[in-house]
């Protein structure tokens, strides 16, 4: 058994010993990946492998807060239900066992057969972070053997750092494998364009993008995809400061002659506190979706000590978004929720005609923390506000408008900011689960994500209004796993 074996061997048995117990908590998600134990933050090798998906993530076994990072792993054959599988990753070499480091965040891709997963190793040495990229090969998808000779890329750009080089993107078009990694050239964020034929020797190209504008000191996450004729570059820019943006996308075209990627248009990926470092596949059946980790970090503005929630409290912390499907509408990224979810859907409530104003209107007090509320926005006089309340009376508070959705947390004690959401006179669906918020505009194709930690239990709806409305219908559908 070598060092990477026993690493992976250690992991497993602490999964194994929390696993049962920690399936249990009040906080656990019912319907979004959570990890087993312990850490969980950015998707890893997000794939769909021999007819199954497959998802790697952020992962430490041994607290529920950042830590050496390891690739956990499960799969499905849905999105909505997991099974988790043996832990992919440890780190055990010279350019990944560190405890401040470790197996950082990368990709995954098909060759032959085999499941290549390009990661990166980041250590610190005599105080400087050094951080490559690397790759661990599997027969069979489950049991990963990492490549004897990495580092197979490491910093090798004027102005770029080996501190800020990390999170590899690959993808194959016309008969060559294409890689970014995320990086700061020169103090700004950017990522660099690498080019391979065998998956193993990499030769630079250059920065991806040129930018003049703030698109913060490093970009972290860097996804890249062509939909519809056109290509997407995917983002999670740190410290950006315009607008408190958190993820970004640019559609454009990719010139692969020069090695640059030319944006026409630009975009928040979501407009929530909870959404970073989405990682994109295309499914056998062609659909293009997207997954994310659902929480954020400390260098965000509305970060607080709280932002985690209680759930560290149960002995782990993280969780996955729901997975989202891609399309492009009018030259717009358009993002809906995939429709899987509909075979979990029962106990539907339907409300119409619903006359709302001065006093508060009840709903109902019998739906449990895992629905989707639908309704449209087409006619609304002022505002309307609707209350989610958990069995304590705590809740969150969602204010409507024609053209925009505000949440506001002031009776959640584990709220942030108040954050609006722009909508446009459309019909909206609220996917609630023990922990988080979800939004969507239907015709927009916007979304806002956010954490809200209200625990498993009742959930009692109460509609009240600034000046008098008629709600034509508003349904609210459990969701039953």
């Amino acid at each position: 058994m070598n060092q990477h074996q026993h690493n992976l061997q250690r992991a497993n048995q602490q999964i194994n010993h929390y696993r049962d117990k920690i399936s249990q908590g009040a906080y656990r998600q019912n319907f979004h990946f959570c990890p087993p134990v312990g850490w969980l933050n950015d998707p890893n090798g997000f794939i769909q492998y021999k007819g199954e998906y497959h998802l790697f993530y952020q992962f430490n076994p041994y607290a529920a807060q950042w830590g050496t990072m390891h690739w956990g792993h499960a799969k499905s054959s849905d999105l909505v239900t997991w099974e988790h599988l043996p832990v992919a990753l440890a780190p055990s070499e010279f350019y990944d066992e560190d405890e401040n480091g470790g197996c950082f965040s990368g990709t995954a891709i098909e060759k032959a057969g085999k499941l290549y997963l390009f990661y990166t190793g980041s250590v610190i040495r005599d105080g400087v972070v050094i951080q490559t990229q690397n790759i661990a090969y599997s027969e069979d998808g489950i049991h990963f053997e990492k490549y004897a000779h990495n580092p197979i890329v490491e910093v090798n750009y004027p102005g770029a750092s080996p501190e800020f080089f990390r999170d590899p993107k690959v993808w194959e078009h016309a008969g060559k494998y294409h890689m970014l990694v995320g990086t700061q050239i020169d103090g700004k964020g950017n990522a660099l364009y690498y080019t391979s034929t065998d998956l193993v020797n990499w030769e630079v190209v250059g920065p991806i993008m040129e930018t003049t504008e703030d698109y913060g000191f490093m970009w972290e996450c860097p996804d890249f995809f062509e939909i519809d004729g056109r290509g997407v570059l995917m983002i999670s820019p740190m410290g950006m400061q315009q607008g408190n943006v958190t993820t970004l996308y640019f559609i454009g075209d990719m010139d692969y002659e020069k090695g640059c990627f030319i944006p026409e248009y630009q975009e928040t990926i979501d407009y929530g506190c909870d959404f970073y470092a989405p990682q994109t596949i295309q499914t056998e059946d062609g659909r293009r979706l997207m997954i994310a980790w659902q929480n954020g970090w400390e260098w965000m503005p509305w970060w607080s000590e709280i932002s985690f929630g209680p759930t560290a409290k149960e002995n782990w912390c993280g969780a996955m978004s729901l997975p989202r499907e891609i399309t492009v509408q009018n030259n717009r990224l358009h993002f809906a929720p995939i429709t899987e979810l509909q075979e979990y859907e029962e106990n539907q409530n339907v409300f119409k005609n619903i006359q709302v104003w001065k006093e508060p209107t009840l709903l109902t007090t019998e739906i449990s923390e895992s629905f989707v509320l639908k309704t449209k926005t087409n006619h609304i006089n002022g505002y309307l506000e609707l209350m989610i309340l958990n069995e304590e009376g705590s809740g969150d508070c969602l204010k409507l408008q024609q053209n925009q959705l505000t949440y506001q947390g002031s009776n959640n004690p584990y709220a942030k900011v108040n954050r609006t959401f722009p909508i446009s006179k459309e019909e909206i669906l609220i996917y609630s689960d023990s922990s988080s918020l979800e939004i969507f505009g239907k015709e927009s194709g916007k979304i806002f994500s956010i954490n809200t930690f209200l625990k498993k239990g009742a959930r009692t709806f109460i509609l009240s209004s600034e000046e008098p409305n008629e709600l034509a219908e508003l349904s609210i559908t459990e969701l039953r796993i």
